[in-house]
């Protein structure tokens, strides 16, 4: 067997950098605006669920003639969807004889170090991709939360939501809690300003509208292309200006690019209508359950941990443009 040591490195130990880098995680502007910048970031202070009342019809109301009687019969006008909280972890499993190597001049940093932010970051992902999910046991599991991919639909492939079935309140896009959904599956159009146009006119109500679009790479460059002849104006988002992200102006909305948004989506969102509840208990808000020692064992594992979930308080104002050939 020839000899795996030569005269350099019997003598000679490796240089070891001491800058940790990330080639694994994505970057998700949206996880900022909805979780980190506090404005979409909502206490859930406990509960069996999240309960969110609203109003979807009128009382009565009309002329009536000099003389005439009123229609005093009773109108029901408000129901409430309901929520449950759902729970999300990231985990680290760290082997104890590791750490006895991990020791002294010989460790140029701390392995434990960069596990806990690695946890950190798992967390993050496996949120903001539920987060584009349903939460609804068709593309991620009942447990996950009930994510944006179900709150904006408009009965089309979610006929319930928060607990109410939609065509119960009222039926078509951009009415009770249905959004405005469109797919170009049948006829394979490509990214179309008169479609977004059509979509943002659906989901404005008076001053009430969508003010962000997320979708991926390739959306956004064709969207790019297709505004180039246009004034294109840019903004630094105020939640987002902490991160570093910039974003360029469609009718009022800012547009960005996620990485985590699903290939071929375009999402429209009010994101003063979308509230993202977090446990106001500290092991359940980002929080870190500390090492336990493994049964039989002399390792450990420990878990960062979320409690909350994503609710929709208004459908109508968003919309999910699916451009899938």
């Amino acid at each position: 067997m020839p000899l795996s040591i030569n005269d350099v490195t019997a003598v000679t130990t490796q240089y070891i950098s001491d800058e940790f880098v990330d080639n694994f995680f994505k970057v998700s502007p949206v996880f900022v605006k909805v979780w980190k910048s506090g404005t979409m970031s909502k206490v859930f202070p406990g509960g069996n669920q999240i309960q969110v009342p609203f109003q979807y019809a009128p009382l009565k109301a009309g002329p009536f003639p000099p003389g005439g009687v009123f229609d005093i019969s009773y109108v029901q006008t408000q129901t409430a969807m309901t929520f449950n909280v759902k729970f999300s972890y990231a985990n680290v499993t760290v082997r104890r004889t590791d750490l006895a190597l991990n020791r002294g001049y010989a460790a140029v940093m701390n392995y434990l170090e960069p596990k806990i932010v690695n946890a950190e970051q798992a967390l993050a992902q496996t949120l903001i991709t539920q987060f584009y999910a349903d939460g609804q046991g068709t593309v991620t599991p009942l447990i996950a939360l009930d994510g944006i991919l179900a709150g904006y639909d408009d009965g089309t492939n979610y006929a319930s939501y928060g607990g109410i079935t939609r065509s119960a309140i009222a039926s078509g896009a951009s009415v009770g809690i249905n959004g405005y959904f469109y797919s170009n599956s049948s006829t394979n159009w490509p990214f179309s300003l008169q479609q977004l146009q059509v979509a943002f006119g659906q989901a404005t109500f008076g001053p009430n509208q969508p003010n962000l679009i997320s979708t991926t790479q390739s959306i956004y460059n064709s969207f790019w292309n297709k505004m180039l002849p246009m004034q294109r104006t840019y903004e630094t988002d105020p939640d987002l200006q902490s991160a570093g992200f910039r974003a360029f102006k469609f009718n009022g909305m800012s547009v960005v690019v996620d990485q985590y948004c699903p290939a071929n989506y375009v999402f429209g969102m009010n994101t003063d209508y979308i509230d993202a509840y977090v446990s106001d208990d500290p092991t359940f808000a980002w929080g870190f359950t500390g090492f336990k020692e493994l049964p039989n064992s002399i390792d450990m594992a420990g878990q960062s941990i979320f409690g909350g979930n994503v609710v929709v308080t208004a459908p109508r104002l968003g919309f999910i443009l699916a451009y899938v050939n």
